[in-house]
């Protein structure tokens, strides 16, 4: 029976080489790893693996810019993201980029290899237990979020946007050209009229509803 094959992608040899290892331990995988996305290019051009899996960031690039070439090649592969970041909009985004397994580095290693066994032998997508404790908060978010009916003015959205970006409220004022005070009293407005309790949920509230982008 032949072995299905894997590519481990990452920009960091002794990750994408440790895991090599760590999979060829089950003696059940044909491994070939890579460090950067021009490889992987390189390699499909003559050979389609069963699993790809891919670090986050990538060089100059990430995770869905390689999706993004697969799907403008018309490679069709399900892909395992195998990263540090637990950011809710960096996971929403693979989501979005229909991954088929995403699994956080600080993860036991288990769940690597339980990721694999899903996709490969049971077809199904695979989040380890950290990865899906954000992805349930990002569902929970989207329910609490349909239930907003408060749309920002142009001013408001200006002041959400700002935030987004980490300025202070000393910082939206001077780019404003508007005092402390009155930016201290919008921003607790903002709050009141979204329902969030916190400027960090404010903007995964306002990721969600299209007030702000990544």
């Amino acid at each position: 029976m032949t072995q299905p094959t894997l590519y481990i992608l990452d920009d960091h040899p002794v990750v994408a080489e440790g895991l090599a290892q760590l999979l060829a331990t089950e003696k059940k995988y044909c491994i070939t790893t890579g460090h950067h996305y021009s490889e992987l290019y390189q390699y499909i051009t003559h050979t389609i693996p069963d699993l790809l899996i891919l670090d986050y960031e990538l060089h100059d690039k990430t995770a869905l810019d390689v999706l993004a070439y697969l799907r403008k090649k018309e490679i069709h592969i399900p892909v395992i993201v195998y990263t540090m970041h637990t950011e809710f909009w960096i996971i929403k985004l693979l989501i979005k980029g229909e991954v088929s397994g995403i699994v956080i580095k600080s993860d036991k290693t288990e769940e690597i290899s339980k990721a694999i066994a899903s996709i490969l032998e049971e077809q199904k997508k695979f989040y380890s237990s950290s990865a899906l404790n954000v992805v349930l908060s990002i569902l929970g978010d989207h329910s609490a979020a349909d239930s907003v009916s408060y749309t920002p003015s142009p001013r408001e959205n200006e002041i959400i946007n700002m935030l987004s970006r980490g300025l202070t409220s000393d910082e939206i004022a001077q780019e404003l050209n508007l005092s402390k005070n009155t930016i201290d009293t919008m921003r607790k407005n903002i709050l009141l009229k979204s329902g969030a309790i916190n400027v960090s949920h404010l903007m995964r509230m306002a990721f969600i509803k299209g007030w702000i982008t990544v």
